[in-house]
């Protein structure tokens, strides 16, 4: 029961940010007089449509996103309704406007979760390493064991905890905490930790074994994640969930540089099919973080939502046919040099465009479904 519970909350998200993407069209288009003709969850074949007024709304078969059917959209109309009547600047707002309210979505919910967490936010950079555009970073390892009886347990250190400095000098990555620790062996050092649950600073003292019992390490703790905890202070916090949605899409640019440069020297594809995910992937990883429970859970869901958002009004800008991006760029070819694109042209690249993004659709699905299997 708890898994399906998990896989219909993960199934909401996505279908509230398909909606308001597609609302975002919608409700430009009604505002310009645009004549609505369909509004869709999924894409055809429809398995269940009603029509209210002048519009159809639509259940359809493929669960990979939405749309928006306008008068004229898709074949030559002269009514003063249909949207190739409106002029380009007035088209350009109808078709960004999804990707403009996913955008400032996930600003809101960045800015919220940022003032529960006092403007601060925690980057994994363990794998990927980056300095941000925006607030003041502070990197350091976390603790994630603490063997019984060793020094660190002895001086109050806990799983959980962020080594922020030793000996006053800033650790920030595991492999420096570990140099310090090689480097004073025997000798009593001290260190400035935080916890991240807890939130609290502790300044403690130990005095690293140099003959410490098999597997425990001179200190006794277990390390592999760094983190980088990026603050925004002063006048950042009026901007902070712009300033930190730039933050995250410069975190995203970084990993998919870096596992396309991996794919490329190990001459795989595999990196990168490990590690992207499609609707299927999306709906597995929010039932994970449902499982977690209580106020951690709901966090993680409101961070991927958001993240998720992003994504999508970045993706959707893109100038690729088929999507938001593309038309909005024969758009804008039009209202610069007033040269209209060939509508049956377009139609055209649109329309290959669109099946190329199914397959790719299917495809990502089936790579997500097998990872679930293995």
């Amino acid at each position: 029961m708890a898994v399906i519970l998990a896989i219909l909350i993960g199934i909401v998200i996505l279908l509230f940010l398909v909606f308001i993407h597609e609302f975002g069209h919608f409700a430009t288009a009604k505002f310009f007089g645009i004549k609505v003709e369909e509004f869709g969850f999924g894409f055809p074949p429809r398995i269940w449509g009603k029509k209210k007024g002048e519009t159809i709304y639509s259940i359809n078969a493929v669960p990979a996103g939405g749309f928006v059917r306008l008068l004229g959209e898709e074949e030559e109309s002269n009514d003063l309704r249909s949207f190739t009547k409106k002029g380009p600047w007035v088209r350009a707002v109808v078709v960004a406007a999804g990707v403009i309210i996913n955008f400032l979505l996930a600003v809101l919910i960045f800015y919220l979760i940022l003032g529960f967490s006092g403007f601060k936010f925690d980057f994994d950079q363990t794998a990927i390493k980056t300095d941000f555009f925006f607030g003041k970073q502070q990197n350091s390892p976390v603790i994630l064991d603490v063997a019984k009886d060793s020094p660190a347990d002895k001086s109050g250190i806990k799983v959980g905890d962020k080594v922020i400095s030793a000996d006053g000098k800033l650790m920030e990555s595991s492999r420096e905490l570990q140099d310090f620790v090689g480097d004073n062996l025997g000798e009593e050092v001290t260190f400035t930790v935080q916890n991240i649950e807890e939130k609290d600073t502790r300044i403690v003292s130990l005095v690293p074994r140099e003959k410490p019992p098999e597997g425990e390490g001179s200190v006794g703790v277990g390390l592999g994640i760094d983190l980088a905890t990026v603050s925004y202070e002063g006048v950042e916090k009026v901007f902070a969930g712009f300033l930190h949605s730039a933050n995250t899409l410069q975190f995203q640019a970084v990993a998919i540089g870096s596992l396309i440069k991996q794919s490329f020297e190990e001459k795989t594809p595999e990196p990168i099919t490990e590690n992207v995910a499609g609707p299927v992937g999306i709906v597995a990883l929010i039932a994970q973080f449902v499982g977690i429970g209580g106020f951690a859970a709901v966090g993680a869901l409101a961070s991927l939502t958001a993240l998720i958002s992003l994504i999508l009004a970045v993706v959707n800008i893109l100038p690729i046919p088929a999507l938001d991006g593309g038309r909005f760029f024969f758009i804008l070819i039009e209202g610069l040099t007033g040269y209209k694109v060939n509508p049956r042209a377009e139609r055209l690249i649109h329309g290959v465009a669109f099946i190329v993004l199914l397959a790719l659709v299917v495809l990502v699905a089936f790579n997500d479904i097998s990872k679930l299997l293995r």
